[in-house]
């Protein structure tokens, strides 16, 4: 009697850790993207969506769970995505490629039984517990990181509100281009990180309405920007340019 409920002690216990290393890793490596909520919005039926940098963890994992028949399947789509992500492999459209961008891969951040620890914790054990976002965490900060929200952060990622175009499209209402669809059109205009980092540095030190990557309509909406020009010094323009193009 004694051993057969050390067995189920032991097989609680497991399960308990087994979860919490799940919760763990979605906290560490995920829940930046896919569980911080920027605002709320409403759609044209009435119901609530939850405005987010990336697909929001539920929808996502329903979404998954539609598209796989079993937890292997739905395992091995997660191991494929986060290493080598590609829009063709996304369970969303353009629509969503085009807001949220694609994100960056983790190849080499997890190794592959923290991908499975992770996948099945999303499966079986997601929302069963509060999985607690990395800035509330005890977390080593980037430096880099702090320069774009120092400087950055309250024009770009500040959301105000949400419209709705006549194609049914939502489009964030901030200050300024947010910082998604501004990556995504710089990605597009560079060539490599180094005229990415080029392009930023030259234009914070000297905003020009033909240097901007949005048109007249956008700089008679939000008007051009600030020079940042001596509130960084080169070093930092250039790490913190180095970070939006790892970070979006």
């Amino acid at each position: 009697m004694k051993i057969k409920t050390l067995m189920v002690f032991a097989t609680l216990s497991t399960s308990i850790l087994y979860a919490q290393s799940g919760a763990d890793l979605f906290s560490k490596n995920c829940s930046s993207c896919h569980a911080t909520v920027l605002g709320v919005s409403i759609d044209l039926q009435g119901e609530f969506k939850n405005i987010s940098p990336a697909p929001y963890i539920d929808d996502l994992i329903k979404k998954l769970k539609t598209k796989t028949k079993s937890k292997e399947e739905f395992a091995s789509f997660i191991e494929s995505y986060i290493n080598d992500p590609d829009k063709r492999k996304s369970l969303y459209g353009k629509r969503a490629i085009k807001e949220f961008g694609l994100m960056p891969t983790l190849k080499g951040a997890l190794t592959q039984e923290e991908i499975l620890i992770l996948s099945n914790y999303l499966y079986s054990d997601y929302g069963k517990e509060k999985v607690v976002a990395p800035e509330k965490a005890v977390k080593a900060i980037d430096p880099r990181e702090e320069l774009f929200k120092k400087h950055c952060s309250v024009c770009h990622t500040t959301v105000s509100g949400v419209t709705i175009d006549l194609q049914g499209e939502y489009k964030y209402i901030s200050p300024a281009p947010y910082i998604t669809d501004l990556i995504t059109k710089l990605k597009t205009k560079a060539k490599t990180q180094e005229e990415f980092v080029a392009f930023i540095q030259n234009y914070i030190n000297d905003p020009d309405k033909r240097k901007s990557l949005y048109g007249k309509k956008a700089i008679k909406e939000f008007g051009l920007m600030p020079t940042l020009k001596g509130v960084m010094t080169d070093e930092e323009s250039a790490q913190m340019a180095e970070y939006l193009y790892e970070r979006y």
